[in-house]
């Protein structure tokens, strides 16, 4: 039984796939689309959603067996932290702003699943952090939720 779960998982995923991809766009319709031009909120996670739900429908159709596919195992929930990781970033990135948040993302995601050192996992988590804050938020614009990092560094307070 266990074997024949294996041999069609694929398929499954596929699915939930799909449908997370078209529950994900009819969110993003609701949100200002804009347009090419001037994007509004709505537009790359509805462009993403897109290619996402493209790309499992391609393998759903394509794919003929499991062979090419790694088996399941106790690894394999790592996938599932590494999303919960990444609803707890957007949380966080609300609540404290991208300094934190994507500095706390990184470590766990660098040190815990990763298995890298820590001299790696600590430079590079500064790194990707102040690249995405100066990036995202000083070269770009890009509107930000209040950042408790930045405040406290700008002297702003909480």
């Amino acid at each position: 039984m266990r074997v024949q779960l294996q041999k069609h998982l694929f398929r499954t995923t596929s699915v939930v796939i799909v449908l997370a991809a078209l529950a994900c766009v009819v969110y993003s319709l609701s949100l200002p689309m804009g347009t090419l031009a001037r994007p509004g909120a709505g537009m790359w996670p509805f462009l993403v959603s897109c290619a996402m739900g493209i790309a499992a429908l391609v393998t759903l159709v394509t794919e003929k067996d499991s062979s090419a596919y790694e088996p399941l195992s106790k690894r394999t929930w790592i996938i599932v932290v590494g999303f919960a990781l990444m609803a707890a970033f957007v949380v966080a990135f609300q609540i404290v702003g991208l300094t934190l948040s994507c500095l706390a993302l990184t470590v766990v995601w660098l040190r815990w699943m990763a298995k890298e050192s820590w001299k790696v996992t600590i430079s590079l988590s500064v790194g990707l952090t102040a690249l995405f804050v100066i990036g995202f938020g000083v070269l770009l614009g890009v509107p930000m939720p209040d950042d408790v990092v930045l405040n406290l560094i700008l002297g702003k307070g909480f």
